[in-house]
Formats: structure tokens, C-alpha cells, sequence
């Protein structure tokens, strides 16, 4: 009780130190309060009072959503997260709050575009353990920034595949694949089976390494030829998920991934085949030329679609 006490009292006596009425919540909120209230939080300096600042701003921004169209520019000024699936059907707004030991708290709005559904996500801390199991249901969702959303048409089931970034803990980061879809009404389900990986099939992928490194996790179009498939299935050219191989900075360090880094000019990928995203190994990602204008010299890239089919 004498906790909740200080804490109100705090909060009160700092809101009238500044001016209260900015972070009241109002309708019919403009870019320029939107701006106002992000960048006051960002610029708070106590935990508590950044974060009920962002929740005004959450709030506003997801009842401006709800009430018109918002422009790119206004997106743009507010300096937050906003990408959009390739056939414009839902649209993702996010952002991270620093807290003052380091972690992070997330924030998600989804926009599906085709239902007219506005969807406010669960603020979510940084996750201790984020398996790559879990389907995550009812407005919790992994947390972390998203920077890519993928539609593909010949992925298993009706989904969107997610690029993510989380800045775990002051010592490790991860990146994340993860799987979107909606149920049938209309709420939003993180996690789906369509990851083929080494270790069988599973419902994501997360990669965790030391948060000094810089890991690639990008998705570009490739020309490749697959091993241990039918003949006619064996040159692909089409986009893939390209990742740096990590691995641990010496061989006493294996399985603490604070010292897990990238391995330098090896790559793996997962590339869509038979309705799933599998993992590849040993690729040499690049983009192929023009048509006409590669060299007949140049080899194809080969590699094996692990498991073998």
C-alpha cells in the first residue's frame, strides 16, 4: 500500500510540474500531440512516468487509427515503426520504450486493412525464454520491433511471415522468423508450423547471439540450386530469408549466447518449398543479374534443403 502511495504521489507531483493537460487522453488527437507525447516520453527519465506517457500516446495513436486514415508523413515524424504487407492487407505499427536497466518494453498496433480492424497488442517486456514452440494467442504476442512483413501465396495456411528484432538484456539480442495470421475472429495468432529447421518443424525461429555483433537476417532474391530434390525442382531463383551462421567465439563458450557471433561470409537461409520455409545450409546469397546480362561462366550456387527430401 505505502508502495502504490509514493508512487501516485510521485506521479502527481511531477505531472504538475510539467503540463498536465498534454498527457490527459483527448479525442480526436493530431499528428502534433501524437509527436508531443512520444517524444515526451522518450525523453522522461523515470520509468514510471515515461511509461504512462506512452500509454496515453498508445491510446490516442490507436483510437486515430481507428477514426481516418493516417499519412506517412505524420508516421514519420513520430520516428516509430510502421511496415505494410506487400498486398497492402495488414499493416503493423510499433515501437520500443528503454527502461533504465537496460531492457525494453514493446508496443503493437496491427491494422488489418481488409476488415477494417484496428488491434492493439499487450505492452510486452523483453521475454526471458522465447521458445520457438509457443503460439501466443488473446493479445500477447513475442515482443520486439518488426521490420519486414513477407505474404507468400505458396506458404502453408493463410499467414504472414514476420522479421523481428528484440534487444533482450545488455549482453544478448535476438532475431526472430515468426508466423501471423488471424483467427476466425479476426484476432491476431503469432507462431505457426511452416519452419522446417534442423531440429524438425516448429513454430518459429529465434536466433540469440552477443548484442554487440551485427547479425544479418534479411530477405532478398536469390538464384540457387537445391541437392537432394527432383531435377525439375533443383534451380530456384526467388526470394529467401538470408541469416549469418553464428557461432561461439571459441569452443569452451558453446551454448552461452552472449558469446555467440556471426561467423563471417557464411550464410544459411530458409527458402518456401513444398508449403514450408526450410532451412538451407552453406548458401552464397546473391542477387542475380538481369536477364540476358549474367555471364554463362558464372557456376550456380549449390547447395542441400535440409532435411533431405
Amino acid at each position: 500500500m505505502k508502495t502504490i502511495l509514493s508512487l501516485s504521489l510521485i506521479l502527481m507531483f511531477t505531472f504538475n510540474g510539467l503540463n498536465a493537460k498534454a498527457f490527459q487522453p483527448q479525442q480526436g488527437a493530431t499528428g502534433d500531440r501524437l509527436k508531443a507525447l512520444i517524444d515526451s516520453a522518450r525523453k522522461e527519465k523515470s520509468d514510471s512516468l515515461r511509461l504512462v506517457i506512452n500509454n496515453v500516446f498508445f491510446n490516442e495513436l490507436t483510437a486515430y487509427l481507428k477514426e481516418s486514415p493516417a499519412s506517412n508523413k505524420m508516421f514519420d515524424s513520430l520516428n516509430i515503426g510502421v511496415i505494410t504487407s506487400t498486398e497492402a492487407k495488414v499493416t503493423l505499427f510499433n515501437w520500443n520504450l528503454q527502461q533504465n536497466n537496460g531492457t525494453n518494453i514493446y508496443f503493437l498496433i496491427i491494422r488489418n486493412n481488409a476488415t477494417n480492424q484496428v488491434i492493439p497488442m499487450k505492452p510486452m517486456h523483453a521475454l526471458q525464454e522465447l521458445s520457438e514452440e509457443t503460439i501466443f494467442r488473446d493479445a500477447n504476442w513475442p515482443g520486439g520491433l518488426y521490420y519486414r512483413i513477407i505474404f507468400r501465396t505458396d506458404l502453408s495456411g493463410s499467414c504472414y511471415t514476420l522479421l523481428g528484432w528484440d534487444g533482450f538484456s545488455r549482453t544478448t539480442s535476438r532475431k526472430t522468423i515468426d508466423a501471423l495470421s488471424f483467427d476466425s475472429n479476426g484476432s491476431p495468432v503469432f507462431g505457426a508450423p511452416v519452419f522446417r529447421t534442423r531440429d524438425g518443424i516448429r513454430n518459429r525461429v529465434v536466433s540469440e547471439y552477443a548484442s554487440q555483433a551485427s547479425f544479418t537476417q534479411s530477405y532478398d532474391r536469390q538464384k540457387v540450386t537445391l541437392s537432394n530434390v527432383r531435377k525439375s525442382q533443383r534451380k530456384i531463383t526467388d526470394e529467401i530469408i538470408v541469416l549469418d551462421r553464428l557461432v561461439p567465439m571459441n569452443e569452451s563458450l558453446t551454448g552461452q549466447r552472449w558469446a555467440y557471433v556471426p561467423a563471417g561470409n557464411v550464410y544459411d537461409g530458409f527458402i518456401v518449398f513444398n508449403k514450408l520455409w526450410s532451412f538451407v545450409e552453406d548458401i552464397a546469397p546473391r542477387n542475380p543479374a538481369p536477364s540476358g546480362k549474367e555471364k554463362k561462366s558464372r557456376k550456380p550456387v549449390s547447395y542441400d534443403l535440409f532435411p533431405p527430401q
